[in-house]
């Protein structure tokens, strides 16, 4: 049987860890985020903004001047539909 401090700790734990799963991840210093969308368009950008959160669905990259892309780039964006 587990004493009020075990219990506290556990508590503790899954909150923190349910908190994790679902905390927003923060969005790329010139770019506008919305849900699963991020907006980078017409910012005049030569390359793919660093730290596009990977839920990311939508990414808006038009009106740029990207004019190259790396293998990293879209590394960990597994929910990427629309580019």
């Amino acid at each position: 049987m587990m004493c009020g401090r075990g219990k506290l700790t556990l508590s503790l734990g899954l909150l923190l860890a349910m908190a994790g799963a679902v905390a927003p991840q923060p969005c790329p210093a010139q770019c506008s985020c919305s849900g699963s969308t991020v907006d980078c368009h017409g910012l005049a950008l030569r390359g793919v903004p660093r730290n596009i959160p990977r839920n990311t669905e939508r990414l808006d990259l038009n009106g740029n001047n990207i004019t190259r892309i790396t293998k990293t780039d879209f590394a960990g964006l597994r929910h990427l539909r629309v580019l």
